[in-house]
C-alpha cells in the first residue's frame, strides 16, 4: 500500500515530570491528494497513556494533530530516554464515507472495525522517548554518560533552558561523582552555562560627531534588528530571506550576546546552503564565539558530517581549540559521532585527547 501520511518526529518525545500529567503533540501530514485519510492511534501501554483524539480525519494534503498524555507517574521510567516497553501504532487508510457520513471519533473507530476482509492500512510505528530536566539530573547523579548524551541529543536546549541556579546545582551534582571528570567535561562542552553572560541594560552609548543622540540610537537599533534577521534566517535555513538581506546590504558580521554569528548557527543546525552563502559573502570561517568555538566546533557538536566536510574542504583549521582546549574532534567524540571522528582524523586532525580546562 502506498504511503498516506508523514509524521513530524520518528518517536514520541515526552518531557517527564513526577506526579503530574505530561503532554506532547504529534503532527500528521497527509501526502494523499485524492481523498481524506482516516487515522487510528493505538498504544502498547493503555494504562499509562491517553490519546486525544484516538481517531481522526486528515483532509487531502493537509495536517492533523493528536495529543499523547502520560498519566501521573510516581516513579522515574525504568529506562530512558528510550522506553522499550512503550510504543504507538498509527493505522491510516484512505477514507470512504459510510452511510451516515459521520466523522465523530466513535464513528471512525467503527469505520475501521467494520472494514471488509482483506482491507489493508498504511501503518506508522512510533517509539517513546522520555526527556527533561528531571531525568537529566537523575542521569548525572548516577554518572550515566550515555543517558546524558542521549537526553541532550533529543532535547538540544535542555541545558540552555536551565536557570542559573539549576545549572550550578547540576554541575555540583556532577562534581560529587566518584569519577567526575568525564561528566563535568561533557556538560561544559555541551553548553552548560554557570555564569550569566547576558549584558545588563546599564550600558550607555554616547553619540559622536554632529549626529543627534536620538538619531544615533535609531540607527543602532536598526542595525541590531537587521543583524538579528540574518541570524534568524541562518538558524531556520531560510536561504531566500538571507539572500534578500544581503542584497539590501545588511552585514553578516552580527553577533548575539554569546558571540555567535550566522555561520555558527547554520553549522550547528546543518544548513549547508546557508553555510555556502555566508562563506561567499565573506564571513570569517574561523570566527569565534565568546567561548572560543569556531563553526567547525558547532558542526561537530550538531552531528552534521556534511557541514564538517564543507568546512574542511574550505581549508579551516581542523585542530582549532576553544577557550577550554577542546577541538572539533574532541566534541565529536563527546557526542558519540563516530563518522565525524573518522572523517576529521582522515583529513589530518590530531587524535590526542586534550586536557579540558574547567
Amino acid at each position: 500500500m502506498e504511503k498516506l501520511v508523514e509524521v513530524n518526529e520518528p518517536e514520541v518525545r515526552i518531557e517527564f515530570a513526577l506526579n503530574c500529567k505530561c503532554r506532547t503533540t504529534v503532527v500528521l501530514r497527509s501526502v494523499n491528494p485524492n481523498a481524506p485519510v482516516a487515522f487510528k492511534v493505538q498504544t502498547s501501554s493503555p494504562n499509562k497513556f491517553l490519546v486525544n483524539p484516538p481517531t481522526g480525519l486528515i483532509p487531502p494534503l493537509s495536517t492533523a494533530t493528536f495529543q499523547i498524555i502520560l498519566k501521573p507517574q510516581s516513579h522515574l521510567p525504568r529506562a530512558y530516554p528510550r522506553s522499550p516497553s512503550d510504543r504507538f501504532l498509527i493505522k491510516t487508510a484512505e477514507f470512504v464515507s459510510n452511510s451516515s457520513g459521520s466523522t465523530h471519533p466513535e464513528s471512525l473507530n467503527s469505520w475501521f472495525a467494520t472494514r471488509p476482509y482483506g482491507f489493508s492500512t498504511w501503518d506508522i510505528k512510533l517509539k517513546v522517548a522520555f526527556v527533561g530536566h528531571v531525568l537529566l539530573f537523575d542521569a548525572v547523579s548516577r554518572g550515566d554518560l550515555d543517558a546524558v548524551r542521549n537526553l541532550m541529543k533529543r532535547q538540544r536546549l535542555v541545558l540552555a533552558d536551565l536557570k542559573l541556579s539549576e545549572a550550578e546545582s547540576l554541575l555540583r551534582v556532577a562534581t560529587e561523582l566518584v569519577n567526575p571528570d568525564d561528566m563535568v567535561h561533557l556538560l561544559l562542552e555541551a553548553g552548560l552555562r554557570i555564569q550569566d553572560n547576558v549584558k545588563g541594560d546599564d550600558e550607555v552609548h554616547v553619540a559622536t560627531g554632529n549626529i543627534a543622540r536620538g538619531e544615533s540610537h535609531k540607527e543602532e537599533v536598526g542595525i541590531l534588528e537587521q543583524g538579528e534577521e540574518v541570524l534568524e534566517a541562518a538558524r531556520h535555513g531560510d536561504v531566500s530571506q538571507l539572500e534578500s538581506l544581503l542584497q539590501r546590504g545588511v552585514s553578516v558580521n552580527y553577533r548575539d550576546q554569546y558571540g555567535l554569528t550566522a555561520l555558527h548557527a547554520a553549522a550547528f543546525k546543518g544548513h549547508k546552503d546557508v553555510v555556502l552563502v555566508l562563506s561567499e559573502a565573506g564571513l570569517d570561517l574561523e570566527c569565534q564565539d565568546e567561548e572560543g568555538h569556531v563553526p567547525l566546533h558547532m558542526a561537530a557538536e550538531g552531528g552534521h558530517i556534511e557541514i564538517v566536510q564543507v568546512l574542511v574542504d574550505m581549508g579551516v583549521n581542523l585542530n582549532a581549540m576553544n577557550k577550554k582546549g577542546a577541538t572539533p574532534l574532541y566534541m565529536a567524540r563527546v557526542w558519540g559521532y563516530d563518522d565525524i571522528c573518522e572523517l576529521l582524523i582522515s583529513m589530518g586532525a590530531l587524535s590526542y585527547f586534550p586536557v579540558i580546562l574547567a
